[in-house]
């Protein structure tokens, strides 16, 4: 399941107004996932500032679990292992078809997310269309923005990718991605775009050895969504948590930085019917 790292416990406790209202009882921790999407080093500075920030937020003990896989991740909040996930798009409907996954919040841009199309700086070529009998990288299958998206759109557009390119492979992540663009592994790549721009600006990538060929259409992508066997109150304070997050705050600030977000807002099982109806038509196709 990879490492875990786990931050000093501390209870929770509810009163009501008067009368003590019967409530389910609260966890004595949080198991937090998130997409494996980037390094486990980057996946840790990352996300252990907002994990003891929850901790601190709602009184309860934190602990983020890191996984190898987008599918190791999906396991483990299906069998009841993670209480809390950062997850993509795709994994959420998919995981909201059994009812365990209980949406909360996403950042400001991924109600409106696209992907990037990566080649190499020296590449002539102006748009993916122009790259025919070449090599070609998703990251995850079961990412919105490295996979599921980017497919719909070419499939849109009457091309199916096992037979436009000489080679399809999945990197695992974005930032592989990146890499193997820059690397000459493959020719095209495509990937989240606010990852890319991260590795930019931190200079993990530099701009004169991969360059950004086209940006996709938007769509519907993360959120933070929990079981919802979780006591309804433990749910509030972890929406709420994340909504108080404010750029105002210096320290918040510094959390949205990492998450590459200016701010979170509540969000709802509807807001992801399109991409479930794309999901389902991705599914269907079999040759992923």
């Amino acid at each position: 399941m990879g490492a875990a790292l786990t931050l000093a416990v501390a209870p929770i406790f509810f009163f009501g107004c008067g009368r003590q209202l019967p409530i389910a009882p609260a966890p004595q921790s949080l198991h937090i996932g998130v997409l494996p999407d980037e390094s486990q080093s980057m996946l840790e500075k990352r996300y252990l500032p907002l994990v003891a920030y929850l901790e601190r937020s709602t009184g309860v003990a934190c602990q983020l679990v890191l996984h190898d896989s987008y599918e190791q991740l999906q396991t483990a909040f299906e069998n009841g292992d993670l209480d809390l996930a950062w997850l993509g798009g795709y994994t959420f409907v998919k995981l909201d078809r059994s009812h365990q996954a209980f949406p909360l919040v996403s950042r400001d841009r991924d109600m409106r997310f696209t992907s990037y199309y990566l080649t190499r700086a020296d590449e002539t070529a102006t748009q993916w269309q122009e790259f025919r009998g070449k090599r070609f990288a998703f990251g995850s299958r079961l990412s919105t923005s490295g996979h599921l998206m980017p497919r719909f759109f070419m499939l849109e557009a009457g091309i199916q990718p096992e037979s436009f390119f000489s080679a399809v492979i999945y990197t695992g992540a974005h930032d592989a991605t990146a890499k193997v663009v820059r690397d000459g592994v493959v020719d095209l790549g495509v990937a989240n775009g606010p990852i890319i721009e991260s590795m930019f600006a931190s200079g993990r990538i530099r701009k004169n050895e991969i360059r950004i060929l086209q940006e996709t259409p938007p769509y519907v992508d993360y959120v933070w969504a929990c079981q919802s066997s979780l006591p309804a109150p433990l749910r509030t304070q972890l929406r709420d948590a994340f909504l108080n997050l404010s750029e105002a705050d210096p320290q918040h600030a510094e959390i949205l930085d990492s998450l590459l977000a200016e701010y979170f807002i509540p969000v709802h099982r509807d807001d992801f019917d399109a991409l479930q109806t794309i999901v389902d038509r991705i599914d269907a196709e079999g040759t992923h």
